[in-house]
């Protein structure tokens, strides 16, 4: 489906389908942030009623693991998108 990072290909190199014609635009980012903020507050929530650590230490911990989520789902549910889109669109399949 991808021809790189998040790029699109053009089409379904096994069954042909036009991969233009299914457009995920901005949900894809929104479900990611929506999913990675349901992960990372409660986590930090709970590490900050436990432990109290400083707040240098919850940012260098917090930041890079809320960007390595975001990084590593945004793919998987921009796919999950599309493949929501072509499902609910009859005139997209074959």
């Amino acid at each position: 489906m991808f021809a790189g990072y998040l790029r699109v290909a053009g089409c379904c190199g096994g069954c042909g389908l036009d991969f233009d014609a299914i457009r995920s635009d901005d949900a894809p980012p929104y479900f990611t942030i929506l999913i990675a903020g349901h992960i990372v507050v409660p986590l930090l929530l709970t590490v900050e009623q436990l432990s109290a650590p400083p707040a240098w230490l919850e940012l260098a911990i917090a930041l890079p693991s809320t960007l390595i989520l975001t990084l590593g789902l945004l793919p998987f549910v921009k796919g999950a998108v599309m493949g929501a889109i072509w499902a609910s669109k009859p005139e997209l399949a074959l």
